[in-house]
């Protein structure tokens, strides 16, 4: 599942497994995520944050992980991933609050 949100937090033994599944057609067990955060992969960790009383990532994070990891890999820089325009979505949001009277 990718979220409609990529900035969303999501608690890495649940929602982040999802997130890979939607992006590489595979699921990795609970105990991956912890691993690519702990010790990384290929020299890189995924980023988290505690929040909640859990791990937690986000899509955006996975993305990021996923490209730097093809970069050690490859020995080439990789095109980052392209930032969600946030403000855009926003306004959007905004404007479907304020169309139905909210």
């Amino acid at each position: 599942m990718v979220t409609p949100d990529p900035y969303r937090m999501v608690r890495l033994n649940a929602g982040a497994a999802s997130i890979v599944e939607g992006i590489t057609g595979d699921r990795p067990s609970s105990a991956t995520m912890y691993r690519w955060a702990q010790r990384g992969l290929k020299g890189v960790k995924l980023q988290t944050a505690f929040a909640g009383g859990h791990r937690r990532t986000t899509e955006q994070w996975i993305r990021e992980f996923f490209a730097a990891i093809t970069e050690a890999v490859d020995g080439t820089a990789v095109a980052p991933p392209k930032p969600v325009d946030r403000d855009k979505q926003i306004k959007r949001a905004e404007a479907e609050l304020e169309a139905a009277g909210i």
